[in-house]
């Protein structure tokens, strides 16, 4: 709510979130392209490092690190890379895994049990419920 907090200087009594206030920025916000279309020098810093064997971590991380004006994390680069800006300048293939097109990741898989809870300890084996 307080992002989409609306106050108008010429009409100072109407304050607070209106639905249609809200909708504009959201729109405005939406319609913003993305930062390495945008800024044509960050993004062919961003190519040549990868183009150079850099990995989108150790762009982003070294990025950071230089106190850069204009700065991305590394999900940017990677979403730039699968877009189709970066498949038409084939910049998966620079990437450590050369993957056309990412992999999703997934939760490992659940180990079956190591013991049947089926079983009870009340039925156990005379040999063994009297050592």
């Amino acid at each position: 709510m307080k992002r989409n907090h609306f106050q108008d200087e010429q009409v100072p009594d109407i304050v607070g979130y209106f639905a249609v206030a809200a909708h504009q920025e959201c729109a405005t916000r939406r319609s913003r392209k993305r930062k390495l279309i945008r800024h044509s020098g960050l993004r062919h810093l961003v190519t040549d490092r990868i183009k150079d064997g850099w990995t989108p971590e150790q762009i982003a991380g070294r990025m950071r690190y230089e106190g850069a004006s204009h700065r991305v994390c590394q999900e940017t680069i990677y979403r730039y890379i699968y877009s189709k800006e970066g498949l038409a300048q084939e910049l998966w293939w620079y990437l450590p895994t050369h993957r056309k097109s990412r992999k999703p990741r997934r939760a490992r898989k659940r180990l079956p049990p190591k013991f049947h809870r089926d079983v009870s300890i009340l039925f156990r084996p005379d040999a063994v419920a009297h050592r």
